[in-house]
């Protein structure tokens, strides 16, 4: 008998089968390829259900956290590349902040077939959600890291004008017409990293709004105005940064033939880097130059803790096992493993303030260190 494909056998003995619904619907984060939007309520309340893996901050404890003075992490040689703002009349056109609320990983082993041996494959994900966002916390995060970059501005000798009187005087070369985060109105981002994947909430100062993106970023802008601007010594800039709250691992993809297993795996760990679609941490309009990180800011201390409410494991299904060693025996084919993690990532929303704004306060000092 010619040999099957393990795909198609596993399609043809499972034809008019329901899987469990928890193959079926499990998947907390299949939200992350369908293009930006929220998670769904069900995927939330699956995250939300059980007992908090981390102690929950109160409200006052929270409220303190955002009064502390920020301190900031060393941000030594972390500032890469320069912008020529001293001496010029420039406005902060947007300050864009990415909190992420949810990702994936995963990793694969492709099933192979080689000299009369069926090497079935192997593919493992792991997928986190934020239960329930503070958005009203994300904002104050915001605002105060604003007010900590504003701050170091002026400590620096630079003072940006106030963006609307200064629109107003001169155009702009990227004008910031879109919303951000409000409440009861999320605006999402979805960042393509290889395997792996992340959403984000984005946010911006309160009253202010953020310049328009398409897929490679902000695009040329005005190019009547980018001359206007060169010409009179003025400029405008746009600061964006990251804060991720989880570390992805995976073991990437390869044939069944040199490698006979995949390991993905994600851990609570806060980082600050640059935001997708912004090509450094600091970019200005004008004269299109830009300060970026050399690299991720780990920020340490624990504020979450990743908890495991659902998935899947075909190891752990007696129907898929029955089928698979019925395919052993009477035809040689391999079994393929698949295995699916869901976990909620609890968040302590004080020890969340007190990090992410020693972090953002970093690449705050780090952006104005490379401002000439």
């Amino acid at each position: 008998m010619p040999h099957l494909h393990q795909p198609a056998f596993a399609l043809a003995l499972c034809a008019g089968l329901a899987l469990p619904a928890h193959a079926q619907f499990g998947n907390l984060m299949n939200i992350l390829g369908a293009g930006g939007g929220a998670p769904k309520p069900e995927q939330a309340a699956a995250a939300a259900q059980g007992t908090p893996s981390i102690a929950q901050a109160t409200p006052e404890q929270v409220q303190a956290a955002l009064a502390e003075p920020v301190v900031p992490l060393d941000a030594g040689a972390l500032a890469k590349g320069n912008a020529a703002l001293k001496g010029k009349r420039f406005y902060v056109a947007e300050y864009r902040v990415l909190f992420e609320v949810g990702g994936s990983v995963s990793a694969n082993t492709r099933a192979a077939y080689l000299g009369g041996t069926d090497y079935g494959g192997t593919n493992v994900r792991i997928n986190y959600l934020v239960p329930a966002p503070d958005v009203a916390l994300l904002q104050a995060i915001t605002d105060r890291a604003y007010a900590d970059f504003v701050a170091r501005l002026q400590a620096a000798g630079l003072s940006p004008e106030p963006a609307d009187a200064f629109v107003r005087e001169n155009g702009a070369v990227y004008e910031a017409t879109q919303e951000a985060t409000r409440p009861g109105s999320e605006v999402y981002e979805d960042a393509e990293l290889g395997y792996g994947k992340r959403k984000y909430m984005v946010f911006v100062p309160t009253g202010t709004k953020m310049v328009p993106r398409g897929f490679a970023g902000i695009g040329a802008g005005n190019i009547g105005k980018r001359i206007d601007y060169s010409r009179a010594n003025l400029e405008g800039v746009s600061v964006g940064m990251v804060v991720n709250l989880a570390a992805q691992e995976s073991s990437g993809s390869s044939s069944a033939l040199f490698k006979r297993g995949s390991s993905a795996n994600a851990s609570a760990a806060m980082e600050i880097t640059a935001a997708p679609k912004h090509l450094g941490v600091l970019q200005t309009h004008a004269n299109a130059q830009f300060v970026n990180l050399g690299g991720p800011l780990a920020v340490p201390g624990q504020f979450a803790s990743l908890r495991e409410v659902g998935g899947y494991d075909t190891q752990k299904d007696a129907g898929v096992k029955a089928l698979q060693l019925f395919g052993a025996l009477t035809m040689g084919v391999a079994g393929n493993s698949t295995r699916r993690v869901d976990m909620a990532l609890d968040v302590d929303n004080a020890a969340l303030a007190r990090h992410a704004l020693q972090g953002m306060a970093a690449v705050n000092q780090a952006a104005v260190a490379g401002i000439n």
